[in-house]
């Protein structure tokens, strides 16, 4: 009898590690809410659409009153050379901020991932 108990505890363990649990809509965490409300339709971000690259922003919108470049935590995995390591923020006095995401790998080719409307915006970067 002693001999059959520790198989058998054995193989309950090793069934019981491989059960899949249930996941209900209940349990998934709700998808993160935006912040930042879009531009006005009167105001010159508004002519900013996810997607675009610098040059396409700049001929929209104009020159930024300031920049700043950071990293995300992504840039601190070992190995990760995929997008969202880096971004890049223009501010633009009395408007607001675009947001740039590096598309990852070696190359550089930011896009726009966010426009975040700002009346109260300094124009320079904190």
């Amino acid at each position: 009898m002693r001999r059959l108990v520790l198989p058998v505890l054995a193989a309950a363990l090793v069934l019981g590690g491989c059960a899949k649990q249930s996941s209900t809509p209940a349990q998934q965490a709700p998808p993160p809410v935006e912040k930042f409300t879009p531009p006005p339709a009167n105001t010159p971000l508004a002519k900013v659409k996810t997607g675009m690259t610098q040059g396409e922003v700049e001929n929209a919108v104009g020159r930024a009153n300031d920049q700043k470049a950071y990293v995300t935590g992504k840039a601190f995995i070992p190995f990760y050379y995929g997008p969202d390591r880096s971004r890049v923020a223009w501010y633009y006095k009395g408007q607001g901020r675009v947001i740039f995401e590096e598309t990852g790998g070696f190359s550089s080719h930011p896009t726009v991932i966010r426009v975040e409307y700002d009346p109260n915006e300094s124009g320079r970067a904190q």
